[in-house]
Order: structure tokens, then sequence, then C-alpha cells
């Protein structure tokens, strides 16, 4: 069995929210994911693996709890998590209008 890689890092968008992300990878494959999308110290949405599937939460700031998931079982690991990335980079206002009304 080869050895678990784990990385971390943070990407910078405008208006300052901030993409977190982590991976895990296990002979170049992914085995686990968290990309969390971030926006003065509050988790946004985040997409990760979390409960043994890819999904993606919306979180609301009253609820501070998940208003929305989207399971994306039809995709691997890597489209989703190159997904998260895209959809995060373009969206990230969208999402937080979102989180703000609820």
């Amino acid at each position: 069995m080869g050895i678990i890689r784990e990385r971390e890092w943070i990407k910078y968008l405008p208006d300052g929210f901030t993409i977190y992300f982590a991976l895990k990878t296990l002979l170049s494959q992914i085995v686990s994911f968290s990309v969390v999308l971030m926006k003065d110290d509050q988790c946004i949405a985040r997409y990760d693996t979390a409960h043994g599937f890819a999904h993606r939460d919306i979180m609301g700031r009253k609820s501070a709890a998940p208003i929305g998931k989207e399971r994306y079982d039809k995709m691997t690991l890597k489209e989703v998590f190159r997904h998260a990335d895209k959809d995060f980079s373009e969206n990230y206002a969208r999402y937080y209008e979102e989180y703000q009304r609820h």
C-alpha cells in the first residue's frame, strides 16, 4: 500500500473571499478532499467528501448550518474537485448572496 499524501493551500479571490483546499491522494488518485469558500472567517459553501460521497453544501448565515446539499455521484472525485475550484472562483458573489439571505 502507498502513502497518503496530504496537501492544503489557499486561493485568494477578489473582495476578501478565499478558497481553502485540503486534498488527500494515494498513488496520485484523490481519496478525499474539501474545498471551502470563505469570507470574513465564515464558511459560505463547501464541496467535500464527508459522509462517503462528493457533495456541495451551501451554508446559511442565520442558520449557521447547510441550507442545501447537492450530490455529485456521476462525476469522479477529480472532476468534482476541479469543478469546485472553477465554480467558487467564478460564482463566489452568488454564493455569498445566498448565504446572506439564509
